[in-house]
């Protein structure tokens, strides 16, 4: 199913939605913009959601600390299929994936992920409605 801007926002009317998304999963001020989390991130949190309510998704884990090596989180995991969702927010003003040790910093944390057993999917301001799609064709073979 695709879902447009006014599915969401009917979603986000709903009481069960701000319960649902304001119990689970609490952001940390790295991921606000002007007190506020990105559309983009937004909409990824909306879309999962809306991917377990429909029970395409089991159960996903935000800021998910999936290794013993180094204390490296997932922006969201879905520990179950060991698939991680990373959002990489290249286009914010203050970005540390662009600069030379933030981007070296990215590498150690999905090889190390790799390495562990983890499928990582990437996603920017610009594929990231690709998401839905993509989970789909990872979980519903």
């Amino acid at each position: 199913m695709h879902w447009t801007k006014k599915d969401i926002e009917n979603l986000k009317l709903s009481n069960n939605f701000h319960e649902t998304v304001n119990k689970s999963n609490v952001l940390s001020n790295k991921h606000l913009i002007n007190g506020k989390i990105s559309k983009e991130k937004e909409t990824i949190k909306t879309l999962l959601w809306v991917l377990k309510r429909e029970g395409v998704v089991q159960n996903y884990v935000e800021e998910l600390e999936f290794s013993e090596e180094r204390k490296f989180r997932f922006d969201w995991a879905l520990p179950y299929a060991k698939i991680a969702i990373e959002y990489e927010g290249l286009f914010s003003k203050k970005s540390g994936h662009t600069t030379p040790s933030g981007y070296t910093q990215d590498c150690e944390k999905y090889n190390i992920a790799q390495m562990e057993g983890w499928k990582v999917l990437r996603y920017t301001a610009l594929n990231y409605k690709n998401l839905e799609k993509d989970l789909k064709k990872m979980l519903i073979l």
